[in-house]
């Protein structure tokens, strides 16, 4: 037990990590050098003109900081080194000093006390040095005959602008004394805008500070580097090994009940433009899943988005005992007030070759619990949809959709009337018409506490040449309300109509009569033999939202279903524990959310569910969400 203990409060502490890119771009294009104007500075303060940005010599390269004692303060993005400190900058000038501070954020540092600038083969003496990367500003307090201040533009240590006035806080060292620190170490280097390497650095884990051989941190805006291609998990806890300013390799150790503790694999190399995440999870059980995810922003108005998983039963990396995969490929293109979308799906139930015959005539791998299965369905469909449209001036919204589309599988998609149907071609029309925030009761306070009421509808209909056709009508409505600034409530009604459509062949297709009987409940449920392809689902529910602070908010979801046919229970046991598989929605459901923040870097969010005894067994869900988030 205190081993589990010890096993869950590390993964804790790990989800602390800050899991983001770093770089080393050390081959940054240093700054361009300009010629000194003088072999030495004069003494004498001089005001000189502002400086003129030159964009041929900006600079914003990768530079190395060293000092006795380095320390990152994760809760607030901030840097600091005491003691023989030196920052060696991309243009080849160094600084050296007794302090060191650099606001990530704000992506400009300082160094103050006994400081030394080495610059164009110069030696200057001075109290403090500040680098501003987003303005390529350095600002540089001399020690003169009299007091003077130099400010420098892109680099350019021999030509100084003298007596120059300076933002008020140029030299600020923030204070730190009441914040904890993340990471120590004695040598790092930091790519302003995107990231910093830790060279052989102590990591706090809460318990201790242990040392680690690298660590990388990452700041970018990029939000590519925020994709994901793992599936979920109930603590994440992700130690970034190497990378750079557009790469990621990052180690996961991750729990979930189904596999216990783990690792997990995943790399990233992104750009303004594209993305490419992959990943192996769980790495370290015979269950393995292989994601391949891929985004290219080909043009202002084309993209490309490609996903591959792969499902194997694999010891270690050996040959698998058993494999499927499945692809897709979405290709969208931007049309005046439109865009259309092409996606493709291809499915392998069986990646391996076809085994030689075994027990019986049986084709398996191995055993028979791995049995080989060559169907391989495949579908495309081409969309067109159309941006949202006002009527008139009413409050009220639509957008039109379409498409066609073939699915084929060479063992047959359908068997009716003695004849099987190995390829199926569909056209698709659908509109959805909303009206939004409805002013139902103003509140005359001026608090904005009016109670709005939100409607939408959604139709769509499928052809297909088998022939037959499927209607799908959705209505929302629903109320809402911001009580204070805390609470807000919400609460609604849908009802969902699906029709499948078969003309003189309905008897043929859906038989009247054929009752379904449950061997879980034991339980006929008679609902099935009146049914003929009309399924309707009726809801209410209502929503609670409670937001106390930005360290706690929580959520209550009511909701009472009403199916037909009725909804029945299923039950089979999946890794040992009890799982739900149901036909239809849970007559009554309730769903708790709770989420706590317990840091600056640190989220826990719990979600669970209650099913009011469904079908005897159904009480709380066995699939609850623990979850550490930053």
């Amino acid at each position: 037990m205190r081993i589990r203990t010890l096993i869950i409060a590390l993964l804790l502490v790990l989800a602390c990590v800050p899991a983001f890119a770093a770089s080393d771009n050390s081959g940054t294009a240093p700054r361009r050098e300009a010629e000194p104007a003088s072999a030495s500075p004069s003494p004498e303060p001089a005001v000189s003109p502002e400086p003129t940005a030159t964009s041929s010599l900006s600079s914003t390269g990768a530079f190395s900081l060293k000092a006795h004692r380095i320390a990152f303060y994760s809760a607030r993005y901030i840097l600091t080194g005491d003691g023989d400190v030196e920052v060696k900058l991309a243009d080849g000038a160094r600084v050296t000093g007794s302090r060191f501070a650099m606001d990530i954020r704000l992506n400009r540092f300082v160094v103050a006390g006994n400081v030394k600038l080495y610059a164009l083969g110069h030696e200057y003496d001075g109290a403090a040095f500040s680098d501003y990367f987003d303005f390529d500003r350095q600002y540089f307090v001399p020690v003169t005959d009299e007091p003077d201040r130099w400010t420098y533009a892109h680099g350019e240590y021999g030509q100084p602008y003298r007596g120059r006035e300076m933002p008020g806080d140029t030299f600020f060292l923030p204070d730190v004394s009441r914040d904890k620190v993340f990471i120590y170490a004695q040598k790092c280097v930091v790519q302003p805008r995107e990231s910093i390497k830790f060279i052989t650095p102590t990591i706090n884990f809460g318990l201790a500070y242990i040392p680690w051989p690298s660590f990388f941190v990452n700041f970018t805006a990029n939000p590519n580097f925020a994709q994901n291609s793992m599936p979920g998990a109930f603590i994440d806890g992700p130690y970034d090994a190497f990378g750079g300013g557009h790469g990621l390799f990052t180690l996961n150790l991750r729990y979930d009940r189904p596999n216990g503790v783990y690792l997990a694999p995943e790399f990233h190399q992104v750009s303004d433009k594209h993305y490419i995440v992959g990943s192996v999870s769980p790495f370290t059980r015979p269950f393995k899943q292989y994601n391949f995810d891929v985004y290219d922003r080909i043009s202002p108005k084309m993209q490309v988005q490609a996903s591959f998983q792969e499902s194997a039963f694999q010891l270690g990396l050996h040959t698998p005992l058993a494999a499927s995969a499945y692809s897709s490929l979405a290709l969208t293109g931007g049309l005046p007030n439109s865009y259309l979308q092409l996606v493709a799906h291809q499915y392998w139930t069986s990646l391996l070759a076809q085994p030689a015959p075994g027990i019986n005539g049986l084709l398996y791998y191995f055993d028979p619990t791995h049995n080989w299965i060559p169907n391989h369905p495949n579908d495309i469909q081409l969309t067109w949809n159309g941006f949202r449209h006002r009527i008139n001036k009413l409050p009220v919204y639509f957008t039109l959709r379409s498409g066609i589309g073939v699915a084929h599988e060479g063992y047959g998609l359908q068997f009716l009337g003695g004849v099987e149907s190995p390829t199926i071609w569909n056209k698709t029309v659908g509109v959805n018409v909303t009206a939004p925030s409805l002013t139902l009761i103003k509140d005359e306070s001026g608090f904005r506490r009016d109670i709005y009421l939100n409607l939408s509808l959604d139709k769509t209909r499928t052809w297909y040449d088998t022939p037959h056709h499927i209607d799908i009508s959705i209505v929302n409505g629903s109320i809402s309300r911001q009580f204070d600034r805390h609470f807000a409530g919400l609460f609604g009604y849908t009802n969902q109509n699906i029709g499948d459509y078969w003309g003189a062949r309905q008897n043929e297709v859906y038989p009247l009569n054929q009752s379904y009987f449950s061997p879980v409940t034991n339980q006929i449920y008679p609902s099935y033999g009146a049914f003929q392809g009309l399924g309707t689902t009726r809801s209410l529910f209502v929503q609670m939202n409670y937001v106390a602070s930005t360290s706690f908010a929580a959520s209550v979801n009511l909701r009472k279903n009403h199916d037909f046919p009725e909804a029945v229970p299923g039950v089979f046991p999946a890794y040992g524990a009890l799982s739900f598989q149901n036909y239809g929605n849970v007559p009554n459901q309730a769903t708790v959310e709770v989420r706590f923040r317990l840091s600056p870097i640190l989220v826990l969010d719990f979600q669970d569910a209650y099913f009011f005894n469904f079908g005897g067994v159904q009480k709380w869900s066995p699939n609850f969400q623990f979850q550490a988030l930053r």
